[in-house]
């Protein structure tokens, strides 16, 4: 509740939140293609994240994959993707778990990857009765342009998985900095 609340405050005032340097650098060494360095430092924000209940924690989770995935240790990427998508799932964010396991499916094909990929896919599909009954986040008819990264912490920013405070305005995933489009 409180933590809801702080969002509401913090959308209604059209201020950037302060970044951590533990974000920005982890989205730096990502960028960077320091593969390695990037997994550790968001494992390590998705523990703290997770451990206090925290709604960053899935996509520091994601994130975490991603890098691992980079650096072809399936086995830890696949037990981080699915531990994001199920935080995401917990949370009723069935938008952000549908698409952000859609996006996961295509990069695990991509990488000749089908065994993973299909169990993302099961993993999504046993959540179609939640997802057929969502309520989803309505985004304006022409398709937003984002930045491609969040000008504040560096993060990805995908305008189909972000949230959006109004039809021009979107938060970061990552950090929670409204970034506007175009």
């Amino acid at each position: 509740m409180r933590r809801g609340f702080r969002r509401l405050i913090r959308r209604g005032s059209g201020e950037a939140p302060q970044v951590p340097p533990a974000v920005q650098r982890a989205n730096q060494l990502m960028a960077a293609g320091d593969y390695r360095g990037a997994a550790a430092a968001f494992e390590d924000l998705a523990k703290r994240a997770d451990g206090r209940g925290g709604p960053r924690a899935p996509f520091f989770f994601l994130q975490a994959g991603s890098a691992r995935m980079m650096m072809n240790d399936y086995a830890k990427s696949m037990e981080h993707f699915k531990h994001g998508l199920a935080l995401l799932s917990e949370a009723q964010r069935y938008t952000q778990f549908y698409r952000a396991g859609t996006r996961i499916i295509q990069e695990l094909k991509t990488r000749k990857l089908e065994k993973e990929a299909s169990e993302i896919s099961t993993l999504i599909h046993g959540h179609t009765l939640a997802i057929a009954e969502m309520e989803t986040q309505q985004l304006p008819n022409d398709k937003p342009l984002l930045p491609t990264h969040c000008p504040a912490c560096g993060g990805p920013l995908r305008s189909d998985e972000v949230d959006w405070i109004d039809e021009e305005t979107a938060e970061c995933s990552f950090c929670g900095s409204p970034v506007r489009t175009g």
